[in-house]
């Protein structure tokens, strides 16, 4: 394969991203509401930690497989993820 197909992968696996990303945000979107009908903040620091435990101890048994990302740099885009969701969640 030449860079030519490299990118055209890339770009098939950005739509699934943003498609995925679009449905995590609707998920929020419904949360935030229930949030709002029990009068709770939409910042919920405790759950974001265990997500970014999550998704880290995650990110090391693939990166053991072989996967590219650090735990450390799956973190960041999951802090960068929650962080606008956290937006359309209000």
């Amino acid at each position: 394969m030449d860079i030519n197909d490299w990118r055209i992968r890339i770009d098939e696996l950005n739509q699934q991203l943003i498609d995925l990303l679009n449905k995590r945000a609707s998920f929020a979107v419904e949360i935030g509401k229930l949030k709002k009908q029990m009068g709770l903040p939409v910042l919920d620091a405790s759950r974001e930690e265990t997500v970014l435990e999550r998704v880290g101890a995650l990110a090391e048994s693939a990166q053991k497989s072989g996967g590219c990302l650090s735990p450390e740099s799956v973190k960041n885009i999951f802090r960068a993820v929650m962080e606008e969701t956290r937006k359309v969640e209000k």
